[in-house]
């Protein structure tokens, strides 16, 4: 079938989508974008139904986080019941609450310390 505007383009993605054809709507947006690349909807129906992306990034463990949860799995049962502010498998602080760990160490955010409640 031809298209003569951006409109019948956009008009004909919408009557295949309602009908369940995927594929189809997605197949004629990428020749809706070859023919009005400029077009602001046409732009925005293609990257809605383009394909998704999926990237995976290889990155090696965090060395922090790895520490941290060797100190947990050593020292777990001594610190039962309480919250424990953790930096590089070292212990900062010992509290009944997040509240309490704040108080000795300060921000925990800027400071990149772990805190958890240890069961």
């Amino acid at each position: 079938m031809t298209y003569n505007s951006p409109e019948e383009y956009i008009e004909a993605m919408r009557t295949i989508l309602n009908s369940g054809d995927f594929a189809g709507a997605q197949q004629l947006s990428f020749k809706a974008v070859e023919h009005y690349p400029d077009h602001a909807e046409i732009k925005k129906i293609a990257r809605i139904l383009a394909p998704s992306v999926v990237r995976v990034s290889k990155r090696p463990p965090d060395r922090d986080t790895l520490v941290n949860q060797n100190w947990i799995k050593q020292n777990r049962m001594q610190y039962r019941g309480n919250w424990i502010a953790l930096k590089d498998g070292k212990l900062l602080a010992i509290g009944k609450n997040v509240d309490e760990l704040v108080e000795q160490v300060g921000d925990i955010k800027e400071k990149r310390i772990f805190v958890t409640a240890i069961y």
